[in-house]
């Protein structure tokens, strides 16, 4: 059985897309972890990139005529580094070209030292209604070595900062099995954390990534990241501590209270359309997937030139829409969801992965749900391998199987 209170609830998958991302690739002080398109924040590039983003909005604009979508993240890089007037301003190309939902929600990714009593009523002005806080470690050393440049007291301050002008959403990030990562440290954060109150928890594992300081260090051998069983053992005491608080799972990295799960990743996590705007950003639209030139400059460019600003699309197909459905659908908490499927993608789905959801749950590495299927509890971290078994044993789709 599942845990009580494991997420998303229908509630939250009915709200779930279409969705908007725009990403805003501006930083003071890049982190040594990440590797997210990202540039020095300057007066020019920001010119630059609103101009190009009012561009790449008015291309969008004909294929989203008449869709009011149900959410909207500025993502990053640092959303926060944006001063007021220019955060105005991409709010306003956004929303010009492109419709909201009335009851839309609206997460931008703030980084602690940078929210400031301006900033929090230009977004609170402009219909900001969910902010994402990136804290990561609550431990002075961890926060040094991970290049972070606010202190652990900034993301308790800027939080009471959020909710005095009246942000009542607020989700903290954390990160964990890093280098020099520490159980009793992650005890601390997980408690200091939760100290916030905060509605959401995001606490994602560690991945060292290449052309990025800290990775770079992890594979020359300089640096070492816990082990997997240190990895696993870290979750599960986040999990633990989050239930306790209230926080419900509802991801294999995500915890919020209830109704409060992120709409705008569920609409990732369920495969819905969504559109996305700036360098890097990824899109799924009517069966196609894009993906944005990563560096700023070269994004730009081919909007300045009126050229198609994706370095990459690609046309899904029966057996990439099924393996997807399997791979998102079974990161969440309660499972995959066939009521969740349009009726064309719940046959291809059935057709090629029955026999092998069977074996999964004949074998213990599945669990039946109502309408679906979810991995253990005890085994949802380590829920690639699940998913992984189960996509070596899928089956071809041929002929009228194939309804795209």
């Amino acid at each position: 059985m599942n845990h009580v209170g494991d997420g998303p609830g229908s509630a939250a998958r009915a709200a779930a897309g279409p969705a908007l991302y725009v990403h805003v690739p501006f930083c003071a002080v890049p982190c040594p972890y990440c590797h997210f398109s990202k540039e020095h924040v300057s007066g020019a590039a920001v010119e630059r990139w609103l101009a190009a983003l009012e561009l790449e909005a008015i291309r969008w604009a004909p294929a989203a005529r008449g869709i009011a979508f149900r959410s909207l993240f500025f993502g990053g890089g640092t959303p926060s580094a944006l001063s007021p007037r220019h955060f105005q301003r991409a709010w306003d190309t956004v929303t010009r070209h492109l419709e909201l939902a009335p009851d839309a929600e609206v997460t931008l990714e703030a980084n602690p030292e940078t929210v400031k009593p301006g900033l929090l009523d230009a977004w609170a002005q402009a219909g900001v209604n969910r902010l994402s806080m990136g804290a990561q470690s609550f431990v002075p050393e961890e926060l040094a070595a991970l290049g972070r440049i606010h202190d652990h007291e900034k993301p308790g301050q800027a939080i009471a900062l959020a909710r005095a002008h009246g942000f009542e959403r607020l989700s903290v990030d954390l990160m964990f099995g890093y280098p020099g990562h520490r159980i009793d440290h992650w005890r601390h954060t997980l408690d200091a954390a939760l100290a916030l109150r905060p509605e959401h928890v995001s606490a994602y594992g560690y991945i060292p990534e290449h052309d990025t300081p800290m990775g770079d260090a992890v594979a020359r051998g300089e640096r070492r990241t816990v082990s997997p069983e240190c990895e696993a053992e870290m979750h599960a005491i986040a999990d633990q501590r989050f239930i306790a608080a209230g926080l419900a799972p509802y991801e294999t990295s995500n915890w919020s209270r209830p109704g409060a799960e992120c709409r705008h990743n569920l609409a990732y996590w369920l495969r819905r359309d969504y559109l996305a705007l700036g360098p890097s950003a990824h899109a799924l639209w009517r069966g196609e997937r894009s993906a944005n030139a990563r560096a700023l400059a070269d994004w730009a460019d081919r909007l300045e030139r009126g050229a198609d600003p994706a370095v990459e699309r690609e046309r899904e197909t029966p057996e990439s829409r099924a393996d997807e459905t399997l791979m998102l659908g079974l990161r969440l908490a309660s499972g995959l969801d066939l009521d969740d499927l349009p009726a064309e993608v719940r046959a291809e789905f059935e057709a090629r992965y029955a026999e092998p959801l069977a074996a999964g749950v004949a074998g213990a590495r599945l669990e039946r749900t109502r309408h679906g299927w979810c991995i253990p509890a005890a085994q949802r971290y380590v829920a690639d391998d699940t998913i992984a078994w189960l996509a070596v044993r899928a089956r071809p789709l041929a002929g009228a199987e194939r309804a795209a």
